[in-house]
């Protein structure tokens, strides 16, 4: 077996496969394991610098950290004491509970589709296609939604910064229906998505629970062994990497990410509709990056909406007279990684505090990766999340991209590593 992608969607599968006897081969184009993850450093603390979060109502990966006994921790700004939100270029500071109480009116307006809070349209959180009641909504953008309910300037702009965030993009890109789906893994109440999306981290990093899936699997792993060709038969597929080398198996999971599938070429041709949504692309094409400032603000949440260039930022950890805070952006030519850029920014919130320290990994930059975590656009539902699933003669496909639960998210990523190769072996099995 050859598993093409070492994020948790490749390291999972090749654990199971493993586990079910099966020689595997995880071939990552990357010089490390993680895909979309990455546990590293920042002002000697323990940092993630791509997908971090994580919540045992997200059923994947809490069985996953079960398994392996891996502990949680909270990420300060998650409940935060104090909240400043931007609206029409002011910046209203308050104690966070009077934001809180607005956003989750905006968002109960946002939602209600139905009169029901929008619990018709995905009462299965994780079975998105129980109901087809989500296709009178997937023409529609999250800014076409914003302009068509009754809400105040301030919701608006509450909602926007959110769905920036969310989407991390412009949200005129990212369609309606993700949103909609969202709402429903917080059980139709956005306290619960926050707390679920926000809040909890892997004690041991991301880092410690991928060691675990591939010390568990024992798979055979080449690093920066980048596929270039997917050739296949009717008994055996060809992997063929950047050297000229290729590779044979019964059996190919591939785990490359929607935005970057289209750079791999396959013989004989993926469907049309898996291209077309490789080459259109998710929106997650935002910036992720920690700033650490010479004042103790204590636990603090900000947002701000599209063009604002920080959509909204939070307290990671305040400890003497500094705070270090993690921030997320729309795409930008503004270089956030700069102090002296990103300063005047932070002190439209912030005043007088200046940025001591920056960092973050340019995730849509990566020609293996291509952005960050996966929000539709408008029409994708439709058109590329059962064809994105869909396997193809004896190449299969497994993303967190194309999960039916948590999609984006590390627990999407580990659900279709698991489901996918079972199918495999399963597969095998009868053969």
């Amino acid at each position: 077996m050859i598993v093409i992608g070492g994020g948790f969607a490749g390291c999972t599968a090749a654990r199971e496969l493993g586990n079910a006897g099966l020689k595997t081969l995880l071939l990552e184009a990357r010089p490390i394991l993680g895909g979309r993850t990455h546990t590293g450093e920042f002002n000697n603390h323990p940092t993630e610098f791509g997908g971090t979060w994580v919540h045992w109502c997200q059923p994947h990966v809490w069985a996953e950290m079960t398994r392996y006994g891996l502990g949680v921790k909270e990420s300060a700004g998650a409940v935060p004491d104090k909240a400043a939100w931007m609206v029409d270029g002011k910046v209203r500071t308050e104690p966070a509970n009077v934001y809180l109480e607005i956003f989750v009116a905006a968002m109960q307006k946002f939602c209600d589709v139905d009169g029901m809070g929008g619990m018709t349209v995905f009462p299965q959180a994780h079975a998105p296609f129980a109901t087809e009641g989500w296709k009178q909504y997937d023409g529609m953008t999250c800014l076409d939604r914003i302009a068509q309910i009754d809400a105040t300037e301030e919701e608006k702009a509450m909602l926007n910064s959110w769905v920036a965030i969310c989407c991390h993009n412009d949200p005129a890109l990212a369609g309606f229906v993700d949103m909609l789906k969202w709402y429903s893994l917080g059980d139709f109440n956005v306290g619960l998505l926050w707390d679920r999306c926000g809040h909890y981290k892997i004690k041991e990093g991301t880092a410690g629970l991928i060691k675990k899936l591939v010390e568990d699997g024992k798979p055979e792993v080449k690093l920066s062994t980048a596929v270039k060709k997917v050739t296949q038969n009717a008994d055996a597929v060809f992997v063929t990497v950047e050297n000229g080398e290729t590779f044979k198996a019964k059996r190919v999971i591939s785990t490359v990410p929607m935005n970057t599938l289209k750079n791999v070429e396959f013989d004989p041709p993926l469907m049309p509709a898996k291209i077309a949504a490789s080459k259109e692309g998710h929106t997650g094409k935002g910036v992720k990056f920690y700033f650490t400032i010479d004042k103790n603000i204590g636990n603090y949440l900000a947002s701000a909406p599209y063009p604002f260039p920080i959509s909204m930022f939070w307290t990671e950890y305040a400890e003497g007279d500094h705070t270090t805070l993690v921030a997320f952006g729309a795409p930008t030519e503004l270089d956030l990684l700069d102090p002296t850029v990103l300063t005047p920014h932070v002190n439209q919130f912030i005043p007088g505090a200046k940025v001591l320290d920056v960092a973050g990994f340019p995730w849509a930059e990566d020609e293996y990766i291509g952005g960050t975590w996966c929000f539709y656009r408008k029409g994708q539902f439709t058109n590329a999340l059962a064809a994105l699933q869909t396997e193809e003669g004896l190449v299969h496909f497994a993303s967190a991209d194309s999960a039916n639960g948590w999609r984006g998210f590390i627990d999407g990523a580990i659900e279709r590593g698991s489901h996918v190769a079972h199918t495999v072996i399963n597969a095998l099995n009868k053969a």
